[in-house]
């Protein structure tokens, strides 16, 4: 890694891979060598709006690319593994969407061939650059609140996220798409490891609309420090709801508290023929002709890190205790009983 200019390149251009490109388009001395997706149309359109040189429908075919030294993964969580395996193996540093890997020895093999290959690895925890999130961790370790007793997270989507944004969602669960985060946030927030957890889920819903995945998780952790950590995540908000998602924080310290709202913050409010809505301000914002939000500062982030400008603050040891909580929350839900992690 050096000053010089490097080359990127992203797997998966849906919504969030659109994103990656925004990101890498505007930090000084990353060139974008290549795309790729699935879809060779939406590959195409992508390079051509972006200015990218290459495109394929082959994820080898990108990782070939001799000029290319990174490579962002934004598939679906279930196929990261072979492309993060071979982005490794061809000395390429990697930034994966979340989580890793959808089993524990996945991920473990993942960071392994990357740690061989002696390339960076990060996984886009982006709601560390989360003002909100940011400012309650500094709170924390500023001891405002005093030693934080019980957090409780909320990360909820409405019934068209896997009934129509997600065609693979049957592939998935709610717990892999929305608790990684929350489970990420959990360890940040508090400072604290995972010891235990306990995780109820259903399946009525969405198995009655033919997804064959759980409505929803409720779930606990206990901490290696003593706070307890409540997750909510589901896949059946009503799509009546303003926005898509909901995400909420309360957080109690023996001395204070700390409460944060990303949805329904009336920042803005809209309100049109079509319905209202309280539009994102904070995750990606394109302003005067840039982008900014937390969506885009962790992926520049990584970018400064492949150049050798900064250091990674998301490590693989935090990618993989990330996939040992979520993997714990699915193996409680099927038993029926608390596992334990350390």
């Amino acid at each position: 890694m050096s000053d010089s200019c490097a080359g990127f390149g992203i797997v998966g251009l849906g919504t969030w891979g659109e994103n990656h490109l925004r990101a890498y388009g505007d930090v000084p001395g990353c060139r974008l060598v290549g795309v790729c997706d699935l879809d060779g149309d939406l590959a195409r359109r992508r390079a051509e709006q972006y200015h990218v040189p290459f495109w394929t429908t082959d994820y080898r075919e990108l990782l070939a690319q001799d000029d290319l030294d990174a490579v962002s993964i934004v598939t679906p969580d279930f196929s990261h593994y072979d492309i993060a395996l071979a982005a490794a193996q061809a000395g390429k540093h990697l930034l994966v969407e979340k989580p890793l890997a959808t089993s524990v020895l996945e991920a473990q093999q993942i960071a392994a061939a990357t740690e061989q290959a002696g390339v960076l690895l990060m996984v886009d925890f982006h709601n560390r650059w989360n003002p909100a999130f940011a400012a309650a961790k500094r709170a924390v370790e500023a001891g405002e609140v005093g030693e934080v007793q019980m957090l409780s997270l909320l990360l909820n989507d409405t019934l068209w996220v896997p009934t129509e944004m997600l065609s693979w969602a049957g592939r998935s669960t709610v717990a892999w798409f929305l608790a990684s985060h929350l489970a990420d946030l959990a360890r940040w927030l508090t400072g604290q490891e995972v010891e235990r957890v306990y995780a109820v889920a259903r399946s009525r819903v969405l198995a009655a609309r033919g997804v064959n995945t759980p409505d929803f998780f409720q779930s606990l952790l206990e901490m290696d420090g003593g706070a307890v950590v409540h997750l909510e995540n589901c896949w059946i908000m009503s799509n009546s709801q303003p926005n898509l998602f909901d995400l909420k924080m309360a957080l109690f310290g023996a001395e204070g508290s700390l409460y944060v709202d990303m949805a329904t913050h009336r920042m803005m409010q809209k309100y049109t023929a079509s319905g209202g809505e309280y539009p994102d301000m904070a995750v990606v914002q394109e302003v005067q002709g840039r982008y900014s939000g937390f969506g885009v500062a962790s992926i520049r982030h990584f970018a400064r890190c492949v150049q050798g400008q900064e250091q990674p603050l998301i490590t693989p040891g935090d990618a993989l205790a990330n996939v040992r909580i979520v993997a714990a929350l699915h193996e409680s839900a099927e038993k029926g009983e608390a596992v334990r992690l350390r």
